[in-house]
């Protein structure tokens, strides 16, 4: 699949790769935008900056605006999510949340994240509820 490129996120390569609770993934905000529109996925590197992704690595970050100049820095394993001031340009800041997960995720160097911005979805009705037994 071949899809527009994302400009509004700069992904930077994974720091502290394959050290737990320290293994995170740098992410700069260009644009002023709503978070609740994107997520990381994690792939396998390919050739020409593609990459494949793996069944079941999906982060949605949920609803928040953030600005240009801010960082995102996703810890892979858990942790308290938290926001500072960035020393280096104030009125910017710093989100560091956390994925959650039990181990790390980047030891492979093939193993890449994808951040990826969702425009469209489509939610299933729910089932009926069933009778219950009294």
């Amino acid at each position: 699949m071949i899809v527009a490129d994302l400009k509004e996120l700069l992904l930077h390569p994974v720091a502290d790769r394959a050290i737990p609770n320290s293994e995170r993934i740098p992410i700069q905000v260009n644009e002023q935008l709503n978070l609740g529109q994107y997520g990381v996925m994690v792939g396998y590197a390919g050739p020409n900056g593609f990459a494949t992704p793996i069944r079941d690595n999906l982060y949605w970050f949920g609803d928040g605006l953030v600005n240009p100049g801010d960082w995102i820095f996703l810890y892979t394993g858990n942790g308290s999510p938290r926001t500072t001031e960035w020393g280096q340009s104030p009125g910017n800041k710093i989100y560091t949340i956390h994925w959650g997960r039990p181990k790390t995720m980047f030891a492979n160097s093939q193993i890449v994240p994808l951040i990826f911005r969702a425009d469209a979805a489509v939610v299933g009705l729910p089932p009926g509820d069933l009778p219950q037994v009294k």
